[in-house]
């Protein structure tokens, strides 16, 4: 099942397919087919790929391990980065746009896009202020 985030109405969508927002009723926000080339919802075509993965567990994980380290002489920060590092690895990819922020999970990312790019999101920072 695929999710992704209305950006009108601030709702979570899960989709099988989708051809409007249920709850905005705002068409043609999603086609399955999609290359990702632009956004759906607000046509940008600066999109990024990205793991699906919760930061705020990943730094959990690193300060556990960190707390650890004088009963452990280091050991417990190394086997913690590696099961971070596991976790990480299994985790699937997601889309964002630059733009609007709307993030595609769930669904098949074009090996076409490229990561996160800090020159490009602020580019898109300055235009927002």
């Amino acid at each position: 099942m695929s999710h992704f985030e209305c950006v009108k109405c601030n709702r979570i969508i899960s989709f099988e397919r989708v051809d409007e927002c249920s709850h905005c009723k705002r068409p043609d926000l999603f086609n399955s087919d999609m290359d990702f080339s632009f956004c759906p919802i607000c046509e940008s075509k600066h999109l990024y790929k990205k793991k699906d993965f919760n930061q705020a567990l990943g730094c959990i994980i690193i300060l556990i391990g960190a707390l650890f380290v004088p009963w452990t002489y280091g050991l417990s920060l190394i086997f913690l980065s590696a099961l971070d590092y596991f976790l990480y690895r299994r985790i699937k990819d997601s889309v964002e746009c630059y733009k609007c922020k709307t993030e595609f999970k769930n669904i098949n990312v074009p090996t076409s896009l490229e990561p996160f790019d800090h020159h490009i999101a602020e580019l898109y920072e300055k235009h927002n202020i």
